[in-house]
Order: structure tokens, then C-alpha cells, then sequence
């Protein structure tokens, strides 16, 4: 199955990105009603920082071992494989936790590392030996299904 274009996944991440930002200010704003105090100060600036890297953490670590994708690849018709174009297994969902955890600590950086990657892979999808493909209704034909993505160019180690 081939890969899915950066257009479509970048899509899904800006979904993904918009969700958890309502989440962390949801928590924020439920913070603040039980009588916690917003300020700017570094400390501060620190434990959001931190409060939001676990939130992140969370949110693709639990949709992606649960249901293999996030809501924003889900509602983009995205899914993840395994190189092999089968659902990944377990262990393969818990690198790609770990890949999406790596990327995200690095200032996302192994996210955009899919601009250069020969594959338009990210780093969790190295990590994992997984990668992010469309999915097409069942009455869709393959021909329809590859075009303008692109096909892993080869199968080596990816790691």
C-alpha cells in the first residue's frame, strides 16, 4: 500500500494538534475554576510546558495502541500498517508511542524529518516499522487508491 501524501497527514495533524490544544486549555480553564492561578513566570511557563508534553503523550500514545490511529488520521481516512500492509502488531504500536514521543520532545522535528526522508517517513514510522497509508472504501479500486502517493521506495531496515 503506498504512503500516504504530506498534504493528507499533514491535515491530520493540524486536527490532532487543534484537539489536544482544546484539551490543554480545557485543562487549564478547569485549573483556573477550582481556584488555580494562571501566572507567566518561568516556573510556571515550565509545569505547562510539561503538563502539555504529558497531554500530548497521553492522546497519541493511547489512540494509537487502542485504535491505531488518532482522530485527526481517523477523520482524514488515514490508518497505520506495518511495512508488510497488515495492521501492526502490539509491540510495533509501543514504538510508535515511543516514536511519537521522540518526535514530539525534539520540538517536533521527527515530524517534519518526513520533508527530507527518501520515503516521506517520520520518525516513529522508522522506529516502528510502520507507516501511515489512505484508506479506501471497500468498492474502490486499487488504481484510484495510489494516486499521487507515494510507494515505499524499499523494504531494508528502516532503523
Amino acid at each position: 500500500m503506498p504512503v500516504a501524501e504530506l498534504s493528507t497527514r499533514r491535515w491530520a495533524g493540524a486536527l490532532d494538534s487543534a484537539i489536544l490544544l482544546a484539551v490543554f486549555v480545557g485543562f487549564l480553564g478547569l485549573f483556573r475554576s477550582m481556584g488555580g492561578q494562571i501566572n507567566f513566570v518561568r516556573m510556571d511557563l515550565a509545569v505547562y510546558a510539561a503538563t502539555f508534553f504529558l497531554i500530548f503523550a497521553l492522546y497519541f500514545s493511547l489512540f494509537t495502541v487502542f485504535s491505531g490511529a488518532t482522530p485527526g488520521m481517523q477523520a482524514r481516512g488515514l490508518a497505520v500498517v506495518a511495512l508488510d500492509g497488515n495492521f501492526p502488531e502490539t509491540r510495533q504500536l509501543f514504538w510508535r508511542c515511543f516514536g511519537y514521543i521522540l518526535s514530539g520532545g525534539t520540538l517536533m522535528l521527527g515530524f517534519l524529518w518526513a520533508l527530507w526522508d527518501e520515503d516521506h517517513l517520520t520518525w516513529q514510522d522508522r522506529i516502528s516499522h510502520t507507516y501511515v497509508t489512505k484508506v479506501s472504501p471497500a468498492d474502490e479500486d486499487n488504481s484510484e487508491h495510489s494516486q499521487g502517493a507515494h510507494s515505499l521506495s524499499h523494504h531494508a531496515p528502516l532503523v
